[in-house]
């Protein structure tokens, strides 16, 4: 008898000891308490995230928000995975849904969006809240897509047709197809939860938010509509936001904006126009106590513009130089008539100098460190990123 014990002793430690080695064994899921907190997350480019994480470390280095790095970011340079924190986010690569972290954004692994500090800081806001001892899990449902207008794309059905031409982007029919589109995603999300997000199996869910981080494309209109589109962006969103309130049943959805800052304080006066109808939409008497603006401008700091120019200037000499040299070299030859030739010798002096050339090199290994992406995605700062996510968080929490 005394064998027979030890013998299964020995045999339960050998399983348990081979357990603990094997990665494929399947923890237990986490036990949720509470309903699903829905957020829906729509826009264009700059909600998709083209946030770079290669930059996410100069975070770091902002004057009070620092410290938020230590959210996204562990001591051992990895990560951090939440695992009360989920997106679903359809991407023209393949669909997202996992439990959040970075690598959400529009261009794959290396990128990310508002996303991130966002579904950071509700995941803690819902985590043992005042409002609640109970872990309700956050799903966040980006709906987003580049290049999508509010005056166009986005038009609900209760602001009824443009009474205007918008060209060929969207055509007539196209408009309102982003608004269908995202109450389509947001319903199929819900509809298939159990299945697409095991996690969450069982729990019932309920919508919380809505949060509008766009406008570059209603700020790039032509002059011919300019006025018309900005003077009815307030009311467009807010017929937006009515309809959806009526589409999922919840008259005093909250909802939060942020601002479209790229550039900073100093713009030119069409971006300034541009901001200025969408500050409105905080005072809009529809949506009174039911909605957060946040500028985002502030978050655009010197680097970015600095570290461009800097570089550029020294892309711009070395080339000049480049150039000068060629035209020299290949001066009476046969060559030198050929305007595709030259531009292609040019070209190539120009690269291999620039590979060559210390005070470039060291320049744009600076710029690298902040900037990575276009100014329209705000240089690619995924500082920028993450402190609209979290600013746009901490104008929702109050609304809860």
């Amino acid at each position: 008898m005394r064998i027979a014990l030890s013998c299964m002793v020995a045999l339960s430690l050998m399983a348990n000891a081979a357990a603990a080695e094997d990665t494929s064994v399947v923890k237990p899921q986490n036990k949720f308490k509470g309903p699903v907190k829905v957020f829906i997350l729509a826009g264009q480019s700059n909600m998709e995230g083209h946030g770079g994480v290669m930059t996410l470390d100069r975070l770091g280095e902002h004057p009070t928000h620092g410290y938020l790095l230590k959210k996204v970011k562990n001591s051992d340079g990895s990560y951090v995975v939440r695992d009360d924190v989920f997106v679903s986010y359809k991407h023209g690569s393949g669909d997202i849904k996992r439990p959040l972290s970075v690598g959400m954004g529009a261009w794959g692994k290396e990128w990310f969006g508002p996303e991130l500090m966002f579904g950071m800081e509700m995941g803690d806001f819902y985590k043992g809240s005042l409002f609640s001892s109970k872990e309700n899990p956050v799903l966040l449902i980006k709906t987003c897509w580049g290049g999508h207008s509010m005056y166009g794309h986005f038009r609900s059905p209760s602001s009824g047709k443009p009474g205007y031409d918008t060209g060929e982007w969207p055509k007539p029919e196209d408009v309102g197809q982003s608004y269908r589109q995202m109450v389509k995603e947001v319903r199929e999300c819900l509809a298939n939860l159990d299945t697409d997000f095991p996690q969450l199996k069982g729990l019932k869910t309920e919508i919380c938010g809505f949060v509008w981080f766009q406008g570059w494309n209603d700020m790039c209109v032509g002059e011919n509509i300019r006025k018309q589109v900005y003077d009815e962006y307030c009311s467009n969103f807010v017929h937006m936001v009515q309809d959806l309130r009526v589409e999922f049943k919840v008259p005093n959805l909250p909802v939060v904006l942020g601002e479209l800052g790229v550039g900073g304080e100093k713009v030119d006066q069409n971006m300034l126009d541009f901001r200025a109808a969408q500050a409105k939409i905080a005072t809009a008497p529809e949506l009174k106590g039911r909605v957060g603006y946040v500028r985002t401008a502030s978050f655009w700091y010197p680097e970015l513009d600095e570290l461009p120019a800097k570089m550029g200037a020294e892309e711009h000499r070395v080339r000049t130089a480049a150039a000068a040299m060629i035209n020299e070299q290949m001066k009476g030859k046969p060559e030198s008539s050929d305007a595709k030739k030259m531009e292609q010798l040019i070209k190539e002096a120009g690269d291999k100098a620039l590979n060559e050339d210390a005070a470039y090199q060291q320049a744009k290994k600076e710029c690298d460190k902040h900037v990575c992406n276009w100014g329209c995605h705000y240089q690619g700062s995924a500082r920028v990123y993450c402190m609209v996510g979290y600013s746009l968080a901490e104008a929702m929490k109050p609304l809860l």
